[in-house]
């Protein structure tokens, strides 16, 4: 063991890492976790700021902060006085993904610290954590690479709430993240997200079964901290894969301010970056997201009061230059096939190319009702395999010589899906 450790790390960096926390025994667990010949010096957490300046004559000096079991208000304070005592002395969080941590993660986050030590993680990725800190001061934040692919933003509208926008939104995005090809990051990479915007507040949460401590306006208050770091510590996901940013059930829905620098960091780190924006006035979209995204998906049903409100939010797009061959119908036959006009007459109406037709399915109710998804009760549904055309969509760029048709990825994905069968 100490052998593969020299070799991962025969030389440690000229730094020194000083730990606030209660008690040393967080400085003993720590040290048995970094590479060999890195030590920690502990401090209490009620020692003054000026016991760091023995250690900091002593080359690059880094602060580690206890973020673990109830520590997080304390360290959260200590954080505020030393940014503003030592602005460019490097912060470093030390927390656990477990969930029983979750909250002194998100804490630390909130605190302004960009960057987390992860307890759980592995000796290499606790390195490579310290090495980032050390390299920049802690309050700039760190650029996605230069050249580095950027994340296709699709924004799916609905038209109006109740048109299924937030089901949509949360299968396309497990199944998404599924057939994503593989990251360098390693198997937990992320590459999916969904932003959920939609009113009401939280629906997604409540269909992917999973609960958030950490949502879209703590990720807008700090958007220039947002990393692979912080989004694989803090934000929530999904079983399947899928990373969720929303808004806590029951809120008044997100604020309007501008999510330009947010958005911006976020498609430095995902591969696809999915909105949900059911039930929102277009007239409360931000101009940055509409103007940024990739393509705008507006979702809408066959009831004569869906397809008045299509029309205007198309004379609303159209008067602020934003309708335009980015925008794509798709229909959710949420009722069975009815009355009316059918999926093609309503684009055709409308002028707008057809991305989908969805088919009635009463089982989506029914599983939603027991905290599922319908690929967990039914994988093989019509309404799934209807989302060949959309999940095809995410990646245009893909190389041309693909062995399967977007359909038969469909079928591959849901033979091997990791749920049950019924």
């Amino acid at each position: 063991m100490a052998a593969s450790l020299q070799l991962l790390h025969p030389k440690p960096p000229p730094m020194t890492l000083v730990l606030y926390a209660p008690g040393s025994h967080l400085a003993a667990l720590l040290e048995a976790r970094l590479p060999v010949g890195m030590r920690v010096h502990w401090q209490d957490s009620a020692a003054p700021a000026g016991a760091l300046d023995v250690h900091r004559r002593n080359g690059t000096c880094l602060v580690l902060l206890d973020y673990l079991d109830g520590s997080a208000q304390a360290s959260s304070e200590l954080a505020r006085r030393l940014q503003r005592s030592h602005p460019d002395l490097p912060l470093v969080a030390v927390g656990s993904t477990s969930a029983r941590n979750e909250e002194g993660v998100v804490a630390a986050v909130r605190a302004g610290l960009r960057d987390i030590l992860d307890l759980e993680a592995s000796t290499a990725e606790i390195d490579a954590v310290l090495r980032r800190a050390a390299a920049l001061p802690a309050d700039v934040p760190a650029e996605p690479a230069q050249g580095a692919e950027r994340a296709r933003l699709i924004l799916l509208l609905g038209v109006r709430g109740g048109v299924g926008t937030s089901t949509l939104a949360t299968h396309l995005g497990v199944m998404a993240q599924q057939l994503a090809p593989h990251r360098a990051g390693g198997g937990d990479a992320p590459d999916t997200l969904l932003v959920d915007l939609g009113q009401p507040t939280g629906d997604a949460a409540l269909y992917l079964n999973v609960d958030s401590h950490f949502h879209y306006e703590d990720a807008l208050r700090h958007a220039n901290r947002i990393d692979a770091s912080v989004v694989t510590t803090v934000m929530t996901r999904h079983e399947g894969g899928l990373r969720l940013l929303g808004q806590p059930a029951g809120g008044e829905g997100a604020t309007l301010a501008d999510p330009a620098v947010l958005m911006q960091r976020l498609r430095g780190v995902f591969g696809t970056v999915l909105c949900d924006l059911g039930g929102v006035p277009v007239r409360q979209i931000p101009r940055s997201l509409l103007n940024g995204a990739d393509e705008i998906w507006l979702i809408a049903d066959p009831a004569i009061g869906s397809l008045v409100s299509l029309d205007q939010v198309l004379k609303h797009l159209d008067a602020i230059g934003n309708r335009d061959a980015r925008l794509h119908l798709v229909i959710n036959r949420r009722n069975g096939p009815g009355g009316g006009l059918g999926p093609t007459q309503i684009a055709a109406r409308f002028g707008l190319p057809l991305l989908a037709s969805l088919p009635c399915c009463e089982r989506l109710q029914t599983s939603a009702t027991h905290g599922h998804l319908l690929l967990h009760d039914a994988p093989r549904a019509p309404y799934l395999r209807a989302l060949a055309p959309l999940l095809a969509r995410l990646r245009p760029a893909a190389p041309p010589a693909r062995p399967h048709s977007p359909l038969q990825n469909i079928l591959r994905f849901l033979d091997r899906s990791p749920w049950k069968r019924k």
